[in-house]
């Protein structure tokens, strides 16, 4: 699932509470991922790689496994290169300004 777009909760009564409960159940979940696996999405981060000679920087982007491989670990694109999470040496979030 990308954290950019969730399920969207039609049964939450009043005028904006299913927004409001369908976003934070989003943020929720972004949060669980970035704990389990640590990583931070949505963000500028600098990456360290296992045998790459340079830390790459920008927005990490979550590839959504294929239908029935739900359970493997997940993998990431950044600037163009494709890695797994266990490829990860470090991640630092980079400062906003």
């Amino acid at each position: 699932m990308s954290f950019d777009q969730g399920q969207f909760n039609f049964d939450a009564p009043g005028s904006d509470d299913g927004w409001r409960r369908w976003r934070e159940e989003l943020d929720e979940k972004k949060r669980a991922f970035e704990s389990r696996w640590g990583v931070v999405m949505g963000r500028r981060v600098t990456v360290g790689l296992r045998d790459h000679a340079k830390p790459l920087s920008g927005m990490l982007e979550w590839l959504e496994p294929a239908k029935g491989r739900r359970d493997d670990p997940p993998r990431f694109r950044l600037r163009g290169l494709e890695f797994g999470v266990g490829e990860i040496e470090s991640i630092v979030q980079e400062d906003p300004g």
